[in-house]
């Protein structure tokens, strides 16, 4: 199994998950509930999301790790 240098491609890091899960921008933004071009802005490194958008986002793309990193920031009704 070949694999493939994010740092070699200039890809960041939450664009290779998204990419990995074989989501488009469009599709992990509409599951996620944030903006196409804010979640664009974000993979470019140029925004931020807030925590709660984040723990959406981890959710979406499976990463399971972060998402339980960050759950005990949300509020209750962000983490159902």
């Amino acid at each position: 199994m070949q694999t493939i240098s994010t740092n070699r491609l200039n890809i960041s890091p939450l664009r290779a998950a998204r990419m990995g899960q074989g989501l488009t921008l469009r599709a992990a933004a509409q599951q996620s509930g944030i903006d196409p071009g804010y979640l664009s802005k974000v993979e470019r490194g140029q925004k931020q999301l807030s925590i709660g958008s984040l723990y959406r986002l981890a959710v979406v793309l499976d990463l399971t790790e972060l998402a339980a990193l960050l759950k005990p920031y949300l509020h209750s009704r962000e983490a159902a």
